[in-house]
C-alpha cells in the first residue's frame, strides 16, 4: 500500500494537529510519501515540520523549492510535470490539503481531501473529514431505510438535548435586537463572513471573485429596503486580518447594515443570532449547519454542491422577497437531523483520537460510507455536550 500526502496549502497549525497525527498512523500500515512546496504565505512544509517528524525514518519527503512553487497553491505552472512526478510515485491513495481540486483529481489511485468538519450547534472533539467533495454542504448518499432509522435512533437523545440547551441558553429576539440596536419587528438577514487571510487559498473558488466589501454592498442594496443585514466576522479575521476596509464599508452602508460583535452575552455571535434570522446568506461557510439545525432559510453563492434537503436559494431577489413575506423555504427538521447524524457518525473524526488507526484512515479514504464506525462516531459527538460550548 502506497499513500501520498500532497500538502501545498497546509499551515503549521494544520500540520501539527491534523497531518502529523495522520502521518504517524499511516506510516505503520503503508509506504508514505509527502509532497509539498516550501513555506510561503504560511503554507507548505518547512524546517519545523521536518524536525517534528525526524523520527519517521521510512517516510519519504519531496519538498518543491523551484521558482514557481507558489503556483502549486492555486494552479501549477508546470502541471504536466507535477502529474508525471506523482504518477512515478504511483500512490494507491492520495490525501490532499490542496485548493487545486482539478489537478489533484488527475492523480492516480484514490484521491481524497482533508477538510474541516465542524457543524455547530453541535460540538465534538476536534472534527475533520476525508472527502472527495470539498465544500459540498449537506451532501450525503442515499441510505437504506434501515440505515436512516439507525442514525435517527443514534442521534435522538442528543438532538433533543441540543435544542433544549439552546432554548434555555440563547438570548431571545428582542434581547438580540436591542444588543445590535436594530428593530426587532423587521426581518433580519445574517451574513457570516469567511476567512480572508492570504493563507486561505480556497478563496479562489468564489464564483464572482469579488471581495467581502463588494459582496456586502450588493447584498445590502437588496436587503436594506426590507430589513436589517447583520454581518458576523470570522473569528480568525478578527484575530489576524486588518478589518479597516470592512468597517469603513459597513459605515458607508447606513443604519440597515450592522456588524455584530464577536460574541453576544458570551455566545459566539453567529450562533447567538442564527435562530432569530429570517434568512442566512452563505458561500462556503460552515455556518450553513447552524441555519439547518434551527430551520432557517439560506441563500448560497458557490461553485460547490449543496444537499437538496437544504433547499437553498440561488437568486438574491427571490430570497429577500420570500423572507420579507415571512414564507421562505427552509430545511425540514427531519432532514437536518438525519444529516447531522450521518455527518458526525460517518464523516467527522478526530486525528488525535488514540483509537484512530492507520487502517481506519485508509478505510475512510476507500470506503466513504461505513456503518461499522457510526456508533463510535456518535459517541465522540456526545463527549462534549452543548453545555460545554461557549
Amino acid at each position: 500500500m502506497k499513500v501520498l500526502l500532497y500538502l501545498p496549502v497546509v499551515t503549521p497549525w494544520w500540520f501539527a494537529y491534523v497531518v502529523e497525527p495522520l502521518l504517524r498512523r499511516l506510516a505503520t500500515v503503508a509506504e508514505v510519501d509527502v509532497l509539498a512546496p516550501v513555506r510561503w504565505r504560511n503554507t507548505g512544509v518547512g524546517p519545523d515540520e521536518l524536525a517534528r517528524c525526524r523520527d519517521l525514518a521510512a517516510v519519504r519527503w519531496h519538498i518543491v523549492d523551484s521558482a514557481d512553487h507558489p503556483s502549486l497553491r492555486t494552479a501549477p505552472a508546470e502541471r504536466d510535470d507535477l502529474l508525471a512526478y506523482v504518477n512515478a510515485l504511483s500512490p494507491d491513495v492520495t490525501l490532499c490539503r490542496s485548493a487545486d481540486f482539478a489537478t489533484t483529481r488527475a492523480f492516480p489511485g484514490t484521491v481524497r481531501f482533508l477538510m474541516e468538519a465542524i457543524a455547530t450547534p453541535f460540538r465534538a472533539a476536534p472534527t475533520f473529514m476525508i472527502t472527495d467533495q470539498p465544500f459540498a454542504n449537506g451532501v450525503m448518499p442515499d441510505l437504506a431505510a434501515t440505515d436512516r432509522a439507525r442514525l435517527d435512533d443514534l442521534i435522538d437523545p442528543l438532538w433533543t438535548r441540543m435544542h433544549d440547551h439552546w432554548d434555555r441558553s440563547l438570548p431571545d429576539r428582542r434581547t438580540v435586537a436591542d444588543a445590535l440596536r436594530v428593530p426587532a419587528d423587521a426581518p433580519m438577514f445574517l451574513l457570516p463572513l469567511e476567512y480572508e487571510h492570504p493563507e486561505n487559498f480556497f478563496r479562489q473558488h468564489r464564483p464572482d471573485g469579488i471581495s467581502h466589501e463588494q459582496r456586502l454592498a450588493a447584498i445590502a442594496e437588496a436587503v436594506a429596503p426590507h430589513g436589517t443585514l447583520v454581518v458576523t466576522d470570522h473569528p480568525l479575521n478578527i484575530a489576524y486580518v486588518d478589518r479597516t476596509a470592512l468597517h469603513d464599508a459597513i459605515a458607508r452602508l447606513g443604519k440597515h447594515v450592522v456588524l455584530a460583535p464577536g460574541d453576544i452575552f458570551g455566545t459566539p455571535s453567529t450562533l447567538a443570532l442564527t435562530r432569530h434570522m429570517g434568512g442566512m446568506l452563505v458561500g462556503d461557510s460552515k455556518s450553513f449547519a447552524m441555519a439547518a439545525a434551527f430551520g432557517v432559510a439560506t441563500m448560497r453563492r458557490s461553485t460547490f454542491a449543496s444537499g437538496d434537503w437544504l433547499v437553498p436559494y440561488a437568486d438574491l431577489a427571490t430570497f429577500v422577497d420570500d423572507v420579507r413575506r415571512g414564507r421562505p423555504r427552509a430545511p425540514g427538521a427531519d432532514a437536518a437531523r438525519l444529516w447531522f447524524a450521518y455527518h458526525f457518525a460517518n464523516e467527522a473524526f478526530d486525528p488525535e483520537d488514540t483509537a484512530l488507526t492507520g487502517e481506519e484512515i485508509v478505510d475512510r479514504c476507500r470506503r466513504p460510507v461505513n456503518p461499522d464506525r457510526w456508533a463510535a462516531g456518535l459517541d465522540r459527538m456526545m463527549v462534549a455536550l452543548p453545555e460545554h460550548v461557549h
